[in-house]
């Protein structure tokens, strides 16, 4: 036999090889997919010396594609924690909004108390000055009366309004420089009214 003809059965014999792996290793893989057989086991050690698209659960990629989608998969990431803390930001606006709020609520409460307030003490003061300015003119009035009716007149008063007009006919004497009629008036009071007077005016004085 020629060394040409040996070199040719040869390598008929080893693609004949070669072919009945590839079907031993195919039924393999098939029998694995039925769940007959564990096809990893059964290759087990020679895993490694076989080509990529022989190895179960490996599959062929184009590594610029690869590249690409492990780019696209991070830009998603990012996408994803920026949106996030986008809303992290949104809720606290929301919350700062919401105490703002509430506290332009409470000032606004505030003012309007405040404005209640000032027109109540407007009031009073208005009350207060009329009532002086009442004062001041029955304590005219009963200066320039005889001093028996001016007397009897007072002592008809309740007490605060009396002394209110006494003490001001006071004052009124000594601004103009001129002796108080006050202590006349009481004299001619009846004694216990007077004496009530003068301790009450004593203390409204303290």
């Amino acid at each position: 036999m020629s060394t040409a003809s040996t070199i040719t059965n040869l390598l008929k014999i080893i693609f004949l090889l070669i072919l009945i792996v590839v079907i031993m290793l195919g039924g393999v893989y098939w029998f694995d997919h039925l769940g007959l057989v564990d096809y990893n086991k059964f290759i087990g050690a020679f895993e490694k010396y076989m080509p990529v698209f022989m190895k179960k659960g490996v599959e062929v990629t184009d590594e610029p594609a690869l590249l690409e989608e492990e780019f696209l998969n991070k830009r998603e990431e990012m996408l994803l924690a920026k949106n996030r803390e986008l809303e992290l930001e949104k809720q606290e606006i929301e919350k700062k909004k919401l105490e703002l709020q509430e506290i332009e609520a409470k000032l606004t409460e505030e003012t309007s108390r405040l404005e209640e307030e000032k027109k109540v003490l407007s009031e009073k003061l208005r009350e207060y000055d009329n009532y002086n300015e009442n004062i001041k003119r029955q304590a005219g009035y009963f200066t320039n009366m005889p001093p028996a009716a001016a007397v009897e007149r007072i002592a008809k008063l309740e007490d605060l309004l009396a002394i209110d007009i006494l003490r001001q006919i006071d004052a009124a004497a000594e601004e103009e420089g001129r002796i108080s009629m006050v202590p006349f008036f009481l004299s001619l009071m009846d004694p216990e009214r007077a004496a009530t007077l003068q301790r009450k005016m004593t203390k409204v004085g303290e």
